[in-house]
């Protein structure tokens, strides 16, 4: 039998692949992707080295379909609002992916093309070198936890007795019983934070 004219693999199906079974299970594994692609997993090492290429894939993947129309010439504050949110809309497409791609090392060239802009966004504003790093790491952890609450129940504190805790039922009366909960969490949550950095520029 000949081979085929469309290959059944490559480097953009497995990563695609592995998205939406992370989405669908919270994670993947190689006999599982394999079992999705309907190919032998031995024919996955084609194509790959193993399971941190393939999370490499993922990310890649996430970028490619998410893009990137990210005015960096604002004012740094509206900036990196703007990447917060773009950040928070792709991995909240995605959420089973959250917790494998955020522990995954960064070795992507595209992903530092990113984090260049977003480091001389920030030095040209006026932030230290060594402030760089920190502030980026938590808006991204930031952004990472308002995701997976974005796919949380819409009542994650429930079933509070009145009588032990009067001002936890107090706030929690005033509180957004539905998936608009996460949305304010993340606004006010992302407002906080830029008008922490704001004071960190100029203390």
């Amino acid at each position: 039998m000949g081979r085929p004219r469309t290959p059944l693999l490559d480097r953009r199906r497995i990563g695609a692949a592995a998205l939406r079974l992370a989405d669908e299970k919270g994670a993947f594994s190689i006999p599982a992707l394999a079992k999705a692609l309907s190919v032998a997993p031995s024919a996955l090492y084609h194509h790959v080295a193993g399971r941190d290429e393939i999370i490499s894939l993922m990310r890649e993947e996430l970028a490619l379909t998410t893009g990137d129309d990210q005015d960096w010439s604002q004012p740094w504050d509206k900036a990196l609002e703007g990447w917060a949110r773009s950040y928070l809309a792709a991995f909240a497409a995605h959420p089973g992916a959250v917790p494998l791609l955020a522990t995954a090392p960064l070795a992507e060239p595209f992903m530092h093309a990113m984090y260049e802009k977003v480091a001389e966004l920030l030095l040209d504003a006026g932030f230290a070198a060594n402030e760089v790093m920190p502030l980026i790491t938590a808006l991204e952890s930031f952004v990472l936890g308002s995701a997976l609450d974005l796919v949380a129940p819409p009542v994650m504190v429930s079933d509070v007795a009145r009588d032990t805790a009067p001002h936890l039922s107090a706030v929690l009366e005033q509180t957004p019983a539905d998936r608009s909960r996460a949305t304010l969490a993340f606004d006010l949550g992302l407002r906080a934070l830029l008008t922490g950095f704001r004071d960190l520029l100029n203390r």
